[in-house]
């Protein structure tokens, strides 16, 4: 009999506590099951106005991204160019997708470890008109295997470093051209009418479609050779940017005409000093290019295009 009784107690017993780890459990999925956070930035793309970045790369020195009418720019150094339009909203949906695996560490005494202060680290900030919503610091980041990677972060605003997935800090910790709208031609092919060339001396020629076949003035073309050409220019970019604008006149041009109410390109290039070459694009203005490699491949001589 007593043993019976033993019995349930020690049934009522274990029920009693089964119910307490149950509840405990409960009360920590509503807490986030953790004692960090499980988001470090939560913004909208849309509602980001601005974003300031102080990178390592450039010890630190701003560049700032921000919306005007409707388009991004970015500058630095007192200087203003058009932006990478797809960059900042990849780059806040980067900042929104951190999730912190761990903590490095809890005391200001162990940032510069994890490289997460001011100087040692690349900041972010991001802004909604005036009002700033996040402030975050990108830090080292670190291999383990298997091939995992880790880059630790602080929130300014915090104490605590933040081990996340991934090597976030390298989109971020970019000289300003990195920023910068690379786009030399960016127009679709088969719209495409007239090209016409005009080089020093008697160089220049046109390039026309006549009847749904391409002349090289007044000549049939090279079907081949115009195909490949135009598959090379027609999604094209560049990031070796020129210092300075060119003050000579332009020597070389590229008008590239279409249908469908499409607007012309131009490119125009600078023969400067008989030793570089510098080029610009009508869909880019005010910036320029300095790449030689990239300048051969738009202004082709004629022959290029003669079967």
């Amino acid at each position: 009999m007593y043993r019976k009784i033993n019995i349930k107690i020690l049934v009522a017993v274990f029920v009693a506590l089964l119910a307490i780890v149950v509840l405990v459990g409960l009360a920590d999925s509503r807490k986030g099951g953790r004692n960090f956070k499980s988001d470090l930035v939560e913004v909208d793309v849309p509602n980001i106005s601005s974003i300031e970045v102080y990178p390592k790369a450039t010890n630190g020195a701003l560049i700032k991204l921000y919306k005007q009418n409707d388009e991004w720019q970015v500058e630095s150094d007192g200087k203003k160019y058009r932006a990478d339009q797809s960059l900042p909203g990849s780059m806040i949906s980067q900042l929104n997708m951190l999730k912190p695996e761990s903590v490095a560490a809890t005391d200001k005494n162990r940032w510069e470890q994890f490289e997460a202060t001011d100087s040692l680290g690349t900041r972010v900030k991001l802004f909604s008109g005036d009002k700033l919503l996040t402030d975050i610091i990108l830090g080292k980041f670190s291999f383990s295997q298997p091939r995992k990677m880790t880059t630790y972060v602080r929130l300014t605003s915090d104490k605590e470093v933040y081990g996340v997935d991934g090597m976030i800090g390298m989109s971020f910790n970019r000289d300003v051209d990195a920023f910068r709208d690379k786009t030399i031609i960016k127009s679709t092919k088969t719209d495409w009418v007239k090209l016409t060339y005009s080089y020093p001396a008697d160089s220049s020629f046109t390039l026309e479609k006549v009847n749904d076949t391409w002349m090289v003035d007044g000549e049939t073309a090279d079907s081949a050779s115009v195909e490949g050409y135009f598959n090379s220019i027609a999604r094209l970019t560049e990031n070796k940017f020129a210092e300075t604008k060119p003050v000579s006149p332009a020597t070389h041009r590229l008008r590239i005409e279409g249908n469908n109410m499409m607007s012309p390109v131009e490119i125009t290039g600078y023969s400067i000093d008989g030793e570089s070459f510098v080029f610009g694009s009508s869909q880019n203005p005010n910036s320029f290019f300095n790449n030689p490699e990239t300048a051969k491949k738009l202004f082709v001589p004629k022959n290029q295009f003669i079967p």
